[in-house]
């Protein structure tokens, strides 16, 4: 059985502007950027609720955006992005609870926090983690 097409064509076909006629142009898919995709006037009134103390998180969640993007859009709009500290009592309070049995998973939804910001507090107050479980192979 011969091949119609040569897998060395089938490569040059793959790569952009690799056709003789030039006619495979580089994809140019690029994701909106958010304001592109939030109005003027949504930005204000999401910089202005930020400054007045609303989480980042929740107003990525609403716009259905990223929190990290917000974050990037705050920063180009130079608002001074506050990183939430878990305090002492807080920190104490994830401990007991992490001893009793609640997972990572469960402080970060009980409250509110990233994986990071409850594991980095409950090492602040001395906790040792526990072992992770085995992952399940698919």
């Amino acid at each position: 059985m011969e091949l119609a097409v040569h897998p060395v064509d089938l490569q040059s076909l793959a790569i952009p502007g690799g056709r003789e006629d030039g006619s495979n142009p580089a994809p140019t898919y690029r994701a909106q950027a958010l304001p592109k995709r939030l109005s003027a006037e949504k930005i204000e009134e999401v910089v202005r609720r930020y400054e007045a103390g609303e989480s980042a998180r929740s107003l990525a969640a609403e716009h259905s955006v990223a929190a990290s993007a917000l974050i990037r859009l705050l920063r180009e709009n130079n608002v001074v992005v506050r990183r939430r500290k878990v305090t002492d009592d807080a920190a104490h309070a994830m401990a007991r609870d992490y001893e009793a049995g609640a997972t990572m998973t469960d402080l970060e939804d009980k409250y509110r926090l990233s994986h990071g910001a409850v594991y980095r507090a409950l090492h602040r107050v001395g906790v040792e983690p526990r072992a992770s479980a085995p992952r399940k192979r698919q």
